[in-house]
């Protein structure tokens, strides 16, 4: 069960990450867009977008592993901590997916 959460959490990290490039990739005329995770905002201004992008996938990868292998915390810990990342990544999703939606983008990256 701990894995399929993780599975399920990561593809909601690359989901966020995808629609984030959307979101950021190219001013989009009549919209100010910022990231408002202030660590992404970080990464992307040290190493570019893709590049914190990246970063911040493989770091979320690495986080679940941890969190899933770790012998420090049961499973009722793993399972809250993993939903809560779910739920957080989510929010962002839906969030980039209306922005995207109302800038007139494409959720494909089709210009």
């Amino acid at each position: 069960m701990l894995h399929l959460l993780a599975l399920v959490a990561m593809l909601f990290a690359i989901a966020d990450h995808w629609t984030t490039y959307l979101c950021l990739r190219a001013p989009v005329a009549g919209w100010d867009v910022l990231e408002a995770n202030p660590w992404a905002a970080w990464l992307f201004e040290h190493f570019g977008l893709v590049g914190g992008l990246l970063l911040d996938t493989g770091v979320t990868f690495l986080a679940l592993v941890v969190v899933v292998q770790t012998p420090l915390f049961g499973s009722l810990s793993k399972t809250a901590v993993l939903g809560l990342l779910i739920a957080t990544a989510g929010y962002a999703v839906q969030n980039n997916i209306e922005a995207v939606l109302r800038m007139g983008l494409s959720l494909t990256g089709a210009r």
